[in-house]
């Protein structure tokens, strides 16, 4: 008995019950294969995103308040001899103390000069450069800006030299050298290649911009601002009468503090805005998004200590580059052992893409609803056929069928229903994801930052094959009740079933 061709054949009786059952495969192995390969595609966009330009060696260092950190759970143990839920509690207060968290305050750890130079000496530190991202004022005789963002850049790396599209990189760390940004020259009125070469070896100055109307106590001497806050509040009512001529004296000191640097420097280039295909530095091109002015590091950094109030605080941040991306745990970890605030863009990059897995398997979990409807209809379908075809069945089992083999006709009919409405559900998602990948495209250029131009729909090898397998097994497993008790049909009973 051909097995396959009385399969076929009655697929082929009930045509349009057969399709629907088969829609219902189509939109479960459909919905199945644009989640996942959805989740495949934003995975493989921050992989490829943040993998290259040294990324994985990098980790962002910034102040800290004298508390040890981790994300680790497991290396939180609680000794002693205590009842267990005691020990628990004890754990959980450990955990909440050592995870990062958002905290308002003073940090006790600052980072200066002194402080790099000390974290420099951990193993496996490569290098620790400040990451200085200031305003300044710029005073251009005809042309102005007020309020630009300048940032510091590793002239020794060659950070952004390829993106230089009118006159030259810098010509050392310390150079007094500026490259401006196209779109701080546009808004300028500076649009064509000529604008950009009557610019170039212009002298220009970069000052400080001061708000008088700032507080004066922010600029207080710490210790003076440790003390009012050290008081009671029936000791701040007593100060209230004495403040006036405190905030007075204040504000001279302040007024010396925030006396404006200023830094004469030279146009030397402009830079173009990144483009799909440049190489993306998480930390350092993520700090640097809007920044309009760039200085060779070296420079951006005395101007930065130029000021009595940057030199207090310290820098905001700092980028710590260690040899080898395998080590960059264990550095981030020794950092955060000596109370500051750090993080690698491995570990981010791990996390984001555990989330990722798992919003996909649960988004993908509830897509599977859509098939175990369409199981159902199988089981329907299938039973309505035994049904209908109880004389055919005692027909073959008179003419010598066995069992097993009514058991393959029907189980082959559902088979070939998955398998079909599984491949045209792949063939629709495959068609499906060419208008998705433009859409997605257009929206992440209208509003992300940082340049994409890979496939948001990433479709790989497995899930092409188990998309229709899945169709298959599932519609098999359906029918797996109604073909066995058509098998067990009595041939005698069945040939005078009308």
């Amino acid at each position: 008995m051909n097995v396959l061709a009385l399969a076929l054949e009655g697929l082929l009786r009930k045509k349009s019950r057969n399709l629907l059952t088969m829609t219902g495969v189509l939109i479960g192995v459909f919905a199945l294969t644009m989640i996942v390969s959805l989740g495949q595609g934003l995975s493989s966009a921050i992989t490829d995103t943040v993998s290259g330009s040294d990324n994985l060696r990098q980790i962002g260092l910034t102040g800290g308040f004298g508390i040890e950190l981790s994300n680790n759970p497991a290396e939180v143990q609680i000794d002693g001899e205590m009842e267990e839920d005691r020990r628990e509690r004890l754990r959980r207060a450990a955990i909440n103390r050592r995870q990062i968290r958002q905290w308002s305050g003073r940090r006790v750890n600052e980072i200066d000069d002194t402080t790099i130079a000390a974290l420099s000496q951990l193993e496996h530190v490569e290098s620790i450069t400040p990451v200085i991202i200031e305003r300044y004022a710029i005073d251009a005789g005809a042309w102005s800006s007020e309020g630009s963002l300048s940032g510091g850049v590793d002239v020794a790396r060659q950070r952004y030299a390829e993106r230089v599209i009118a006159g030259r990189y810098f010509s050392g760390p310390d150079a007094d050298e500026v490259i401006l940004h196209e779109y701080m020259l546009y808004k300028m009125g500076l649009l064509t290649e000529q604008d950009y070469q009557q610019v170039l070896g212009k002298t220009i100055m970069l000052r400080s911009i001061v708000n008088p109307n700032d507080d004066p106590m922010a600029d207080a001497p710490p210790q003076l601002r440790a003390f009012m806050e050290s008081l009671t509040e029936e000791e701040r009512q007593a100060m209230m009468k004495i403040l006036p001529k405190l905030l007075e004296q204040f504000g001279q000191i302040a007024s010396q503090a925030r006396k404006p640097v200023e830094r004469q420097v030279t146009i030397v280039g402009v830079l173009r805005e990144a483009v799909p295909g440049d190489v993306f530095n998480v930390i350092e091109d993520g700090n640097a998004v809007q920044t309009d002015v760039f200085l060779p590091q070296g420079t951006a950094r005395n101007l930065f200590n130029a000021s009595a109030v940057n030199r207090e605080l310290g820098y905001p941040r700092a980028l710590v580059l260690v040899d080898d991306a395998e080590n960059a745990p264990a550095v981030e970890q020794a950092l955060r052992d000596k109370g500051f605030t750090a993080f690698s863009v491995a570990s981010v990059l791990q996390q984001v893409e555990t989330m990722l897995t798992v919003i996909t398997v649960i988004i993908a979990f509830l897509t599977g609803i859509a098939l175990i409807v369409s199981t159902l209809g199988i089981v329907n379908t299938m039973i309505t056929s035994v049904l209908e075809r109880t004389r055919e069945i005692g027909i073959f089992k008179a003419v010598g069928a066995t069992n097993w083999q009514v058991q393959a006709v029907f189980l082959t009919e559902s088979a070939l229903i998955g398998l079909i409405g599984g491949t045209l559900g792949l063939l629709v998602a495959v068609l499906a994801m060419i208008p998705g990948d433009a859409i997605a495209g257009s929206m992440i250029a209208e509003r992300a930052a940082v340049p994409y131009n890979g496939s948001v729909f990433v479709l790989p090898l497995w899930l092409a094959l188990a998309g229709p397998a899945l169709g298959a097994v599932t519609a098999v497993l359906a029918a797996i009740f109604p073909a066995r008790r058509a098998a067990r049909i009595d041939p005698v009973k069945a040939l005078r079933h009308d």
